[in-house]
């Protein structure tokens, strides 16, 4: 029987964390988390299993938790959605899980959830200047392929954890986040493993529907206001030890790793489609 979960991940940031869960759309959602990774929760859940950390543990290791959850309650299609999202239009879910349907990919991130993916008109941004972007331009994706059942994918050079999709069968081949990563590259590791796996296309071309700002935004400030990214010591340092554990796990640093032709990505879509399409 297929279910669908979504577990939310929070830290200190009640009143994102409101906005973010008020948003969701009820119907049809079987199993509900809450992930808080800070301070007390000044908010009554009205539906959902709440867990609190006793310390904080950070990013990957609180979504591992999620994960664990709605595998344990048997979802078949689950969703992170971290606290500075909130959704727009009720049928989100659906929308996803119908893409993966038709396309075979077993991974979708919400990619507008980087500025990088986004038109800018500031020049040479980087991670450590992200903040200075504009989070709400118009997405900037590099290639949009359309499908069957009026499905279109985005593929976008960045990837962002800010809402993803998984299946139960990728997660069951991959595993969850390496929780050796510490607030940086987490998601990113994981996505590439489920690269490895044959679940996504190529690295550089991360995948979500091509409508995705029609369903899915980032509230103002999110990165502004982030409990994990703000330039501090603690976050460069996270951002170089995780560097280094990516190349030790990997042969490479997460921004070397070798790109793909247009060529290889359509080949690639094609072998996916072929493989996980039900």
């Amino acid at each position: 029987m297929e279910k669908i979960g979504v577990g939310i991940i929070t830290c200190n940031r009640p009143d994102f964390f409101r906005v973010c869960y008020n948003s969701l759309p009820l119907k049809g959602v079987d199993e509900i988390v809450v992930v808080n990774d800070g301070d007390d929760l000044p908010f009554d859940l009205h539906r959902g299993v709440l867990i609190k950390n006793e310390i904080n543990l950070g990013v990957g290791k609180s979504k591992n938790k999620a994960l664990r959850h709605l595998l344990d309650k048997g979802c078949t299609h689950i969703f992170l959605v971290e606290d500075d999202a909130f959704i727009k239009r009720n049928d989100v879910f659906e929308r996803y899980i119908t893409a993966s349907r038709v396309t075979g990919i077993q991974h979708f991130n919400f990619g507008p959830g980087s500025p990088f993916n986004r038109r800018q008109s500031t020049p040479n941004f980087d991670l450590y200047n992200r903040h200075l972007l504009d989070a709400a331009s118009e997405p900037n994706p590099k290639l949009v392929i359309e499908y069957p059942q009026d499905v279109k994918i985005s593929l976008y050079e960045h990837v962002a954890g800010v809402f993803s999709f998984f299946t139960r069968e990728i997660l069951n081949v991959v595993g969850l986040h390496d929780d050796q990563f510490v607030n940086a590259w987490e998601h990113v590791e994981h996505t590439y493993r489920i690269i490895l796996a044959g679940g996504h296309p190529p690295f550089w071309w991360f995948a979500d529907i091509a409508d995705s700002t029609t369903y899915i935004e980032t509230q103002k400030d999110a990165i502004t206001t982030s409990p994990i990214s703000g330039k501090t010591e603690t976050w460069l340092r996270n951002v170089s030890e995780g560097r280094e554990l990516y190349q030790k796990k990997h042969g490479h640093y997460p921004n070397t790793t070798p790109s793909s032709s247009e060529d290889v990505v359509i080949s690639s879509l094609k072998s996916i489609k072929k493989r996980w399409k039900i």
